[in-house]
Formats: structure tokens, C-alpha cells, sequence
């Protein structure tokens, strides 16, 4: 069979289908149907298949929570190591009961950053999730790992 591109010798079209054959017209909607379906496969499946394997996908979400919650530990890692070093420039330390009262609030605020970030990441998965059931959304995170 020919492509769309190439022409048969015999032939005065791109399809190498006779126009005197009986039944040009039939043949010829056949082999646009088929030229249209071999384009389909080649173009729009892979995008599909890379979609329904996004969609709903429970390791890409515990990727991206974790992700999300690594980003979290390491901003309140580098901001505690900030704070410290920032009151010794001064010549500065916290007294005990200062240090147990810091210490609480960074957890209490720690702790919150992290539900807030898993939270987050649940919320943009479950977005993503409905642009690509409803095909509403221009982005689907094809580019990189994530959303």
C-alpha cells in the first residue's frame, strides 16, 4: 500500500488505486481511513498512553508528596542553621527555656508545613487527575515527573 507521499507508477493518485476501478470511490475512502488511523497510532496514541499512565497513578502521587515533604525538611533545616548562626554572629545563644520554646514552635511549625505540603501535592494530583479525565487543561506535567 502507498503513503500519502509516494505514487504508484500505474496510478494517477496518492493511494495507487485505479480511478478506473469500479469501486475507486469506496477504495480511496479506505485508504484515507487507514492513512488516518496509521496517523492516529503514530501521533495522538503515545500522548494517550503516556496520559492513562499518569492518571490516578498511586507512585507518581507518593512521589510527588515526598518530593514535596523533602522540600519542606530541607527549608526548615537550612532556616534553623540560619537562625543559629545568625545569633552567634551577634555573640548571642539562647537561654534553655528560650531553646525548648523555639524548639517547640519550629516543630509546631514544621510539622504544619509538612501536612500543608503533602496536602498541597494531594490537591495538585487530584487536579491534574481531573484535566486529564476531562481533557479541560493544557498541562499535563508531559515535560518532567510531576504534575
Amino acid at each position: 500500500m502507498f503513503g500519502l507521499n509516494q505514487t504508484a507508477s500505474s496510478a494517477s493518485n496518492a493511494f495507487g488505486i485505479d480511478p478506473g476501478d469500479k469501486n475507486y470511490a469506496s477504495k480511496i475512502r479506505a485508504a484515507i481511513a487507514r492513512a488516518d488511523w496509521n496517523r492516529y497510532k503514530q501521533t495522538v496514541r503515545p500522548i494517550e498512553d503516556r496520559l492513562i499512565s499518569m492518571y490516578d497513578n498511586p507512585q507518581m502521587r507518593q512521589s510527588g508528596i515526598a518530593t514535596a515533604r523533602q522540600h519542606v525538611e530541607r527549608a526548615f533545616q537550612g532556616g534553623g542553621r540560619a537562625f543559629e548562626d545568625r545569633l552567634a554572629s551577634y555573640g548571642l545563644s539562647l537561654s534553655p527555656a528560650q531553646k525548648q520554646s523555639y524548639d517547640r514552635q519550629r516543630n509546631l511549625s514544621y510539622g504544619l508545613a509538612d501536612v500543608n505540603a503533602a496536602n498541597r501535592a494531594n490537591r495538585a494530583f487530584d487536579n491534574r487527575d481531573m484535566r486529564i479525565m476531562t481533557g479541560s487543561g493544557q498541562r499535563y506535567g508531559l515535560q518532567g515527573g510531576g504534575q
